[in-house]
């Protein structure tokens, strides 16, 4: 079988190099570049060896199809070491101001009717949700070997994730939980699950301007438009899950629910932009 660089392969050198640049271009700003640059440029070598090599073996072959998902979390820790230096002014300002104006108020004060224990837990364990939505779409497709399936799928899921990784650049923001001071005094009263969860997240992900758009919304929705012409039961499960996790974006203040939107409108246009790209409709003679 022919080794061919795909689509979505196309997609996630081309994103990896512009990172690279960007670094490169950014060189006397950034704090010790050189790691960063050193891991884009393993990244880029390790994918191409994939490509080229998947009919070595299986594991190879796995790893084809799977690299996507595995390298974007080190693009979007790479983030905390990139945004902060070349764009250092939050611009929560502006996302804060667009929800007063849908709202009038904040939507983590409009929805902290929902900060309960029991219900603050259960959505911390929706919003977790987000991190398995994409392996598990990615798993389904390649164990039914269906390849053009799977590249369509893996061509949407980069497209959406690098273009909300843009938005982190062009207009870091950090968020209610920590832009809106008055919240201090309105603490979200979780259980045992959302005590353990909530910090540990806030440890792991490094770069802290990824509001705008929701990713976690963006991300997720999109998982089940990709299911639903291909097994809509499977959809149908998912979609209170991702219903929820998106109500918990707002209720556990990681979001304003213009980032919200934004990653609903998202979802949209690069599932119906992939669709077009890898099933056009033929025209009628």
């Amino acid at each position: 079988m022919k080794n061919d660089i795909r689509l979505f392969d196309y997609v996630n050198i081309g994103f990896y190099l512009f990172m690279f640049f960007i670094v490169v271009i950014n060189y006397s700003k950034i704090p010790n570049p050189m790691p960063i640059l050193f891991m884009y440029a393993a990244i880029i070598a390790s994918t191409l060896f994939l490509i080229y090599n998947e009919n070595t073996n299986r594991f190879f072959r796995l790893m084809r199809y799977f690299y996507p998902y595995f390298f974007i979390g080190f693009v979007f820790e790479s983030l905390g070491f990139i945004v902060p230096f070349i764009n250092p002014k939050n611009k929560d300002y502006i996302l804060i101001h667009i929800d007063r104006l849908i709202l009038g108020t904040d939507a983590a004060k409009l929805f902290n009717f929902l900060n309960v224990k029991g219900i603050v837990d259960y959505l911390q364990v929706s919003y977790l949700a987000y991190y398995f939505l994409p392996f598990f779409i990615i798993y389904y497709l390649y164990k039914k070997k269906e390849i053009k399936k799977l590249s369509f799928t893996l061509f949407a899921l980069s497209v959406g994730y690098y273009i909300s990784y843009l938005g982190y650049i062009i207009l870091p923001a950090i968020g209610p939980r920590y832009s809106l001071a008055y919240l201090e005094s309105m603490p979200l009263h979780g259980g045992v699950i959302f005590n353990f969860v909530h910090p540990l997240l806030n440890s792991l992900e490094h770069i802290k301007q990824d509001c705008f758009p929701s990713g976690h919304t963006e991300i997720s929705l999109l998982v089940v438009m990709l299911f639903w012409n291909e097994n809509r039961k499977i959809a149908l499960v998912l979609l209170p899950v991702v219903l929820s996790l998106i109500l918990a974006t707002v209720v556990l203040r990681y979001h304003y629910l213009t980032d919200v939107i934004a990653g609903i409108i998202v979802a949209f246009l690069v599932y119906y932009f992939s669709k077009a790209i890898f099933f056009p409709k033929r025209r009628h003679a």
